[in-house]
């Protein structure tokens, strides 16, 4: 199918005959780790397209700079990789040819997963192909015997209300926790997170502040209630989610963690008898039904004067085959569509890292990028955490603590 479509696509575009042609591809931070994918990739891209060499040039830190720069020299590479607020940037400022004007969208719609490809349009148009991906939920890691002696089936755990239940159970019958929920991580507002993951706004429709309506405040409650009961660890106000769950699921006090299949690496270190016994399920989700992230494009710039052969290019490397290749290399989350399915993505052991790397990558439908953080970012976010703080430790109720954090946010984000 996806051969057809990019065969269909290359035919639209005038692909059939081409003179000899060099294209320069930019990458983001991909080598040295990533050298034998990228160059394989290429090496398979010139074998079936035998007219077209790619010179591959890895960029850093100087990415953006240097775009700028090769743009206004009128020395623009052909296929750049990007970031998703820098695709939206190179869009606003006019330096993108909008991929919708190389390939139809509706063919778009059926290469990748068209809630990524949202994230890349801007005006109307698709600015960029979607390439790897990332998820911040990612799967479910737990400790079976844990879970056992709590009396908990890890089949009725489908939601994030049934995560909470279950912790419940497991800190009353084994003095273990169970999930440890992102409250008040330390570089960003988690606890917003909570509000849209199930499906709440962050915003209204004129775009102030508006996460103080009594299902917010109910949200919250829920929470600081389960902190309360000791449920969920008072320390999470003063440590990362992420870096607690990993520290105490690997000395048997934590029973699941949620997140990147490669926190296992970590359990695998500490804890190699932990790690063997470790079961691996989706990660539960809110009522929103999705989850957090992102993904990486390819973009053509409008001064690349091989559009035709940059657009044949990009549609190659960002291929579900291509993709599914690079996944297996390092888990990214392939978005092209159909990866949900892809053979090439299940699991060849019972090894707990390779089932959990295999389920990840093959979730890219749940993508979804969050809301768009305010303006003044950091002394908003602090209010906010500061608010979310005092609620869980009885300082203010739910309800005061949202209605400052919502007042302070309307007041300074300008």
């Amino acid at each position: 199918m996806v051969k057809r479509l990019l065969a269909a696509s290359a035919f639209a575009l005038g692909l059939s005959a081409f003179a000899q042609t060099q294209i320069e591809f930019w990458t983001y931070y991909l080598s040295p780790n990533f050298d034998n994918y990228i160059k394989g990739t290429i090496a398979d891209f010139e074998k079936e397209n035998p007219t077209i060499k790619v010179r591959w040039v890895d960029k850093q830190d100087t990415m953006e700079r240097d775009l700028t720069a090769a743009v206004a020299l009128g020395r623009a590479p052909d296929v750049v990789n990007l970031w998703q607020d820098s695709t939206f940037a190179a869009a606003q400022n006019r330096i993108l040819t909008p991929i919708t004007q190389l390939v139809n969208r509706n063919v778009l719609n059926q290469l990748y997963y068209p809630n990524v490809l949202d994230i890349f349009v801007t005006e109307g148009q698709v600015y960029g192909l979607p390439w790897y991906g990332w998820l911040d939920q990612g799967v479910m890691m737990y400790n079976p015997d844990l879970l056992q002696r709590a009396g908990v089936d890890v089949r009725t755990i489908r939601n994030t209300d049934d995560l909470l239940a279950a912790s419940e159970k497991i800190k009353k019958a084994t003095g273990a926790y169970g999930w440890l929920p992102p409250v008040k991580d330390p570089n960003g507002a988690s606890f917003l997170g909570r509000f849209f993951l199930e499906g709440l706004p962050v915003y209204d429709k004129d775009g102030k502040a508006a996460f103080n309506s009594p299902a917010h405040i109910a949200l919250l409650q829920k929470y600081v209630d389960a902190m309360k009961n000791d449920a969920i660890p008072q320390e999470l106000l003063r440590k990362e989610a992420f870096q607690l769950s990993n520290e105490l699921y690997s000395q048997g006090k934590a029973a699941i963690v949620v997140g990147a299949p490669t926190t296992l690496n970590r359990v695998k270190e500490a804890n190699p008898d932990l790690y063997a016994r470790t079961r691996i399920a989706p990660a539960p989700l809110g009522k929103a039904g999705i989850q957090t992230g992102g993904a990486m494009s390819l973009v053509v710039p409008r001064a690349s004067k091989n559009q035709s052969a940059a657009i044949r290019f990009a549609l190659f490397v960002t291929s579900r085959t291509n993709q599914v290749k690079f996944a297996n290399v390092v888990p990214i989350v392939s978005t092209a569509a159909g990866s949900e399915n892809d053979p090439g993505l299940r699991a060849r052991s019972n090894d707990p890292l390779e089932i959990g790397k295999g389920m990840n990558s093959a979730s890219g439908r749940l993508i979804n990028p969050g809301f768009k953080p305010p303006k003044n970012t950091d002394d908003i976010y602090k209010n906010f955490n500061d608010n979310i703080e005092a609620a869980f430790l009885g300082r203010k109720s739910a309800k005061q603590a949202l209605d400052d954090a919502v007042a302070f946010w309307n007041a300074n984000a300008k």
